[in-house]
């Protein structure tokens, strides 16, 4: 038994860099059995917290990991100014389900949404559009564009679309009208 013990003791492996800045190391790896963290300018381990953070539970300016935090973050469930994952939430998210300003997904809900279910506050985009302003084969808004297939939107669509969405948002910024209108 305590042959098994040492064993897995053994299964760590952790590389601090002797080059710092500031208290922070430049380089951080800590990965193997257990709950260790790396902190560093590049962290990577189980748990990494760094400006470049790789891990499983990551957190940094650029996070990459399956949950991360970050500006920039890329996981299985992430949050972030620009977050791409399966979950999620930011202020621009892409996603299986993607909830934020900016939304694109099988599942997009924020202020401007594009997805196949696309929820917005004031425009979507999808299959299925929910918003005071949507265009989609089925459609739940104020005013909306509708067609049969999402193949057949055509630019003269992409106008009406804009059209109306200015018209019911007048001082709306011009980004999101963007968003919204990026895929027809």
């Amino acid at each position: 038994m305590a042959a098994v013990k040492e064993k897995i003791k053994k299964l760590k492996f952790e590389y601090v860099s002797k080059a710092h800045i500031g208290k922070l190391p430049l380089v951080n790896v800590r990965i193997g059995i257990g709950v260790g963290s790396a902190k560093g300018f590049l962290a990577v381990g189980n748990v990494s917290v760094g400006i470049i953070s790789v891990g499983l539970v990551s957190v940094g300016v650029i996070s990459i990991g399956l949950v991360a935090l970050g500006a920039f973050a890329l996981a299985c469930a992430a949050a972030g100014i620009l977050s791409i994952a399966g979950i999620s939430v930011g202020f621009a998210a892409i996603g299986g389900i993607a909830i934020g300003v900016f939304s694109l997904g099988g599942f997009a809900a924020g202020v401007a949404s594009v997805g196949g279910v696309a929820l917005g506050t004031k425009a979507a985009f999808g299959g299925f559009a929910a918003a005071p302003v949507a265009m989609g084969i089925i459609t739940n808004a104020d005013v909306s564009v509708s067609f049969i297939d999402i193949g057949q939107a055509v630019s003269a669509q992409r106008e009406q679309f804009e059209t109306l969405i200015y018209e019911k948002f007048p001082d709306i910024w011009k980004p999101i009208v963007d968003w919204v209108t990026m895929l027809i």
